[in-house]
């Protein structure tokens, strides 16, 4: 199962091992197929475009390998989770201050939906895909 993937689109992933020694296989809807396979042994395991990179049975440990390989990709994670700074959205931890507002573009709200997968239309307005965003935001006020 997976418990975090790339912010910014790149392949590396964390799995708890869930099913050990199993091959798993993805459809998406944009046809692409994703298999995994799933080690033999230890709880956690780390996936770097394709390969797996890392075993262990320390989540910590699991968690250092996987914010190291964002980092060789060539951005900065957000390090390990913090409950309280962190929200989990489609397996991307995301900050308070990431989250669009109406400031931003229709592409750049897009893109932030994509990356978490989070449904939309394609006929959605800006209006309609902030409401989208806000409706997800863990830290927006929300008045009844």
């Amino acid at each position: 199962m997976i418990i975090r993937r790339s912010s910014q689109g790149y392949e590396v992933l964390l799995y708890r091992n869930s099913a050990p020694g199993a091959t798993r296989k993805r459809t998406y809807s944009d046809g692409t197929v994703e298999e995994v396979s799933y080690p033999t042994s230890k709880s956690y395991f780390v996936v770097t475009d394709g390969s797996v990179v890392k075993k262990t049975d320390s989540f910590k440990t699991a968690e250092d390998t996987y914010t190291d390989e964002c980092e060789k990709k060539g951005y900065t994670p957000h390090g390990r989770a913090v409950i309280g700074e962190h929200t989990m959205l489609g397996h991307v931890i995301t900050l308070e201050s990431e989250f669009p507002t109406d400031s931003n573009t229709k592409a750049h709200i897009i893109e932030f939906l994509d990356m978490r997968g989070i449904n939309y239309r394609s006929s959605d307005d800006k209006a309609t895909l902030v409401a989208i965003v806000d409706a997800n935001n863990p830290w927006k006020r929300r008045t009844r």
